[in-house]
């Protein structure tokens, strides 16, 4: 798979036609990483000269620009425009968007929605981030049609390799239980990079969170979920599960307390507005942590009495067990109106499942220091 940035005219050139400073460094170093380079234009003759003194770039007008990426869809393409005709050209072709802050063309949407980076030399950084993420650190097929991610480790106490690492995570768990912002854009940049490169998440129908303990939604999640819903081109803004009376928070909790579904059940409801629109359909759930998976299963078990055809489930951070049953599945026979309170329950069977942690995840999360920190 190839990547592909492209660069509009107005994040090249400023007003007067001339090269932003440090744009010509920021093309030699993308070219010299294996990068494929598209400089987009409405005509070649506005960017002749970077075309002639760079022969690595390659031109492609606006007009021809949807084509070329549908018929090159195995590709991964990175946008680094500031318009909002970029920004509907990487929704609709389900591409990242980022926004370049040198660029003279600051419009509404584009700035709204796109990843906004200060100077060149910044977005080098954030490409080689995207770039980094190869690899999901904890990965488990709960059934067909059902697979749960997590981005980072969420504990760091235990076998740690680096310093680094431990600082990554501490910082993570800050953002996500206290939210501290120092790294919130590193991780924000971490989860879009992970769904870039996975081409499953293109396919995904309906982008959703994990409803918090209270009835208010979780900002930083809903963000998160934002983010990957317009990047992928999707309209339904709806939440799609309602919490509708407040529920003990797990974390704290006992094993007897956090595994049974029934407090979830009790709480949640799936969003009247979804009604007769889930079947068939492929659903990403997002939720910061994930340590027995009982939110998971709770929604889970909602979605598949609805006839979701596929289910993936994506937390930020996993608590690795170093003891116990890893993963909780439990399968549940829900009768009544799943979309209303008092809808009925009963636990058919439960299980221990068993997923696999990746050791290149944690050389990612070290990567990811040194950008930062270098």
């Amino acid at each position: 798979m190839s990547r592909i940035i492209i660069f509009p005219t107005a994040t090249l050139k400023d007003r007067e036609g001339e090269i932003y400073p440090g744009v010509e460094d920021l093309l030699i170093k993308l070219n010299s990483e294996g990068n494929k380079i598209i400089l987009l234009s409405h005509r070649s003759t506005n960017l002749k000269d970077i075309l002639d003194d760079y022969k690595f770039t390659e031109f492609i007008s606006r007009r021809e620009i949807r084509s070329y990426i549908s018929s090159n869809d195995d590709d991964l393409y990175i946008l680094v425009g500031s318009s909002d005709v970029d920004l509907q050209l990487a929704a609709n072709k389900k591409v990242l968007l980022i926004n370049p802050l040198w660029s003279h063309v600051q419009e509404e949407k584009a700035v709204r929605y796109g990843f906004s980076v200060k100077n060149p030399e910044n977005l080098h950084k954030v490409l080689r981030i995207l770039k980094n993420q190869t690899a999901w650190y904890y990965t488990l097929n709960v059934e067909e049609g059902t697979i749960v991610y997590s981005l980072s480790r969420a504990n760091y106490k235990g076998f740690i390799e680096s310093e680094d690492e431990v600082e990554l995570i501490k910082a993570f768990e800050k953002i996500l239980k206290n939210g501290n912002k120092r790294y919130f854009q590193l991780l924000l940049l971490h989860f879009l990079g992970s769904i870039i490169n996975n081409p499953e998440f293109k396919a995904v129908d309906i982008w959703a969170i994990m409803p918090s303990s209270s009835t208010e939604l979780n900002q930083d999640m809903l963000f998160f979920k934002e983010r990957a819903r317009e990047m992928m081109g999707k309209k339904r803004k709806e939440p799609l599960f309602v919490r509708h009376t407040p529920t003990y928070k797990s974390r704290g909790q006992g094993d007897s307390k956090r595994i049974p579904c029934d407090r979830h059940f009790e709480t949640i409801k799936i969003n009247p507005e979804y009604e007769g629109k889930l079947k068939g359909k492929n659903i990403c759930v997002l939720d910061d942590f994930l340590n027995n998976g009982t939110s998971f299963e709770t929604l889970r078990n909602l979605l598949r009495h609805e006839g979701v055809e596929k289910i993936i489930f994506v937390s930020l951070g996993k608590f690795q067990r170093w003891s116990g049953i890893e993963y909780h599945k439990q399968d549940y026979v829900i009768t009544g109106d799943v979309y209303d309170e008092g809808y009925s329950y009963t636990l058919n069977s439960t299980s221990g499942i068993h997923g696999s942690f990746n050791r290149q995840a944690r050389e990612d999360i070290r990567e990811l220091y040194n950008i930062i920190t270098e």
